[in-house]
């Protein structure tokens, strides 16, 4: 399976959602800023701007509707948890909540953090 690309507003919606993992422990730290400036470069999309926004799940899930897709922007928002060495609790139940909005349960959402654990 080739790599994953996501399409410009698939790329904004994902840009908020990670910004809103990095806040979900009350400080976005400059490993944190730097993962979602790298994301928003790749992408061609505003990174820090996003921060002030509050992530709607809802609509992030109607964006992001392939399984495929869902679960690299789960792989994303784990990677992101995860940039700076502690992977908080504020940072966990805010993926377990998209987690949820896009239908994964929690062995899945288990398995992917593994992957992303073992992967680095």
């Amino acid at each position: 399976m080739g790599a994953i690309t996501f399409a410009p507003d698939e790329a904004q919606e994902i840009a908020r959602a990670l910004a809103a993992v990095a806040a979900a422990d009350g400080a976005i730290l400059a490993r944190e800023a730097s993962f979602l400036d790298a994301f928003a470069m790749a992408h061609s999309v505003g990174g820090l701007s996003f921060i002030p926004a509050t992530l709607d799940v809802a609509r992030l899930a109607r964006v992001i509707a392939a399984p495929d897709k869902r679960r690299e922007v789960l792989r994303l928002c784990v990677k992101m948890a995860l940039s700076d060495g502690n992977y908080a609790d504020g940072e966990r139940r805010a993926i377990v909540n998209i987690a949820t909005t896009f239908g994964v349960g929690a062995d899945e959402l288990q398995q992917l953090t593994e992957e992303v654990r073992t992967a680095k």
